[in-house]
């Protein structure tokens, strides 16, 4: 709290936290040399303010649009266009076209393949694993990921059938976070993260013919914003698409494994961007059949014994 009230989002208070005092599981915090600032929520505003002053890491500012009409793309373009012109100062070169869609092609495949793991019959906290990983690393993690996958097509299956499935949806569990084990201890496996850190990231792709066009590589970027339905900011009927991807992928699990799928929609403390939509999201989904669990908590260990309870009460009421 020494930089912000106690009333904030805790991510974006553990977020100082973490540039303040560098543990172990977050070592690579020191090879950040700039520090983009975008405007998703007023929490992370602040942080990043904070973080970029007080830690001494250069700032780059980048505005994303609330809207999703013509003007709001035009201004997208120009604040990609603007970032562009700012690495190129940065590494003392212009950025070419073509080494821009061979960015976008490479991330492209990739996120691709990701999204392979989706459907591996392995622990959540793995998948969890892999995807964090996925993101910190970029295309380089790739090998990684093929030899992963592979192993775990190639392996006999885990043992999963006690297990009650949930799809995890809200706030993304980042790394180093507890709540996963604390779900896979009460008997719970995530087979699903509808979160940032899952879905979000590797559903948004471009369309291979469009890559391999003469397209200026920078529009495509703008469709992909464009065509972000899965997205939690600034989406046009976001909520209502949530609730219809949640319910078509819960009645195609089941019909698929024969299990019923349960939800969870984490809310950090504070996150007023989450925490808005949280009833709504239960009611409609409740009313579809769909059991949901509103999990709200701080990053306290000191509320493990709640949480834990909580968790293990609504998979009991899963039998």
């Amino acid at each position: 709290h020494d930089f912000l009230p106690p009333s904030t989002c805790a991510f974006a208070q553990s977020s100082i936290g973490l540039f303040s005092s560098k543990p172990n599981n977050f070592r690579f915090l020191d090879l950040v040399d700039y520090f983009i600032v975008s405007n998703h929520c007023v929490s992370d505003v602040c942080a990043s303010e904070i973080i970029t002053k007080y830690f001494n890491i250069s700032r780059l500012n980048f505005y994303v649009p609330y809207m999703l009409d013509e003007s709001s793309l035009k201004y997208f373009k120009l604040e990609l266009q603007n970032l562009k012109e700012k690495l190129e100062d940065i590494i003392g070169e212009k950025i070419s076209d073509e080494k821009i869609s061979e960015s976008i092609k490479k991330y492209n495949d990739f996120k691709k393949k990701l999204s392979q793991v989706n459907d591996l019959e392995i622990l959540g906290s793995e998948k969890l694993k892999i995807i964090q990983k996925a993101i910190l690393y970029g295309p380089t993690f790739l090998p990684d990921l093929e030899k992963f996958i592979e192993e775990v097509k190639t392996s006999p299956p885990q043992n999963l059938g006690l297990s009650k499935d949930i799809l995890f949806t809200g706030c993304s569990i980042f790394i180093n976070d507890n709540l996963v084990d604390l779900i896979e201890e009460g008997g719970g496996n995530i087979v699903y993260f509808d979160t940032w850190i899952g879905n979000h990231y590797y559903s948004q792709v471009i369309d291979d013919a469009l890559i391999n066009s003469n397209k200026d590589p920078l529009d495509l970027l703008v469709l992909r914003f464009k065509n972000n339905t899965y997205g939690d900011h600034s989406v046009p009927n976001f909520l209502q698409q949530k609730v219809s991807l949640i319910e078509n992928y819960s009645k195609n699990y089941t019909r698929k494994t024969g299990k019923k799928l349960g939800v969870f929609n984490h809310i950090i403390k504070f996150c007023d961007h989450i925490s808005l939509m949280a009833s709504f999201l239960k009611n409609e989904l409740q009313e579809k059949g769909i059991q949901v669990l509103n999990l709200e908590r701080d990053y306290s260990r000191a509320n493990r014994g709640q949480l834990s309870t909580r968790i293990e009460a609504y998979l009991e009421m899963m039998r």
